[in-house]
């Protein structure tokens, strides 16, 4: 994968689907709005998991399953979008770092998914956790945006 390439974290996904805080909701808009036009992306197919389950279960105002599902399946389909998942040594680099750098289990899988494909910069609010793996870059583009 290109240098370029950044993960889109679960709870990007999430604000740009969901409206519980507007300016959030537009920053995460625009993120996706530019992949689909074209900007090098990705996100894990356990990010989609969790996105499903958040916005179908978990926000204020859940989404139908079917329209969660029609962007779950747009992203999969899509040339836009590249999907990775993890290969099962993956596992046991996650575990390492629970271990070692206490990084939560589900964030650590994802982590260890980037790595495995060359991903090193995450776009997500979780930048405690993620802060934890060693080569990753961590934005905040909610925090980013406020310094503006």
């Amino acid at each position: 994968m290109s240098d370029d390439v950044r993960l889109i974290d679960t709870n990007i996904l999430v604000h740009a689907y969901t409206i519980a805080d507007d300016r959030k909701h537009q920053i995460a808009r625009g993120l996706l709005e530019a992949v689909w036009q074209g900007e090098e992306a990705c996100t894990t197919l356990q990010n989609l998991c969790e996105f499903f389950l958040v916005v179908t279960k978990k926000v204020s105002r859940p989404m139908p399953i079917a329209a969660a599902e029609r962007v779950v399946e747009g992203i999969l389909r899509s040339t836009r979008w590249r999907v990775i998942d993890r290969e099962p040594e993956a596992l046991l680099r996650a575990i390492e770092w629970v271990k070692t750098r206490r990084v939560p289990f589900w964030d650590a899988l994802i982590a260890a998914a980037m790595i495995e494909h060359g991903v090193t910069v995450i776009l997500t609010e979780n930048e405690r956790d993620f802060a934890r793996i060693p080569g990753l870059t961590v934005i905040n583009p909610f925090r980013a945006r406020l310094r503006q």
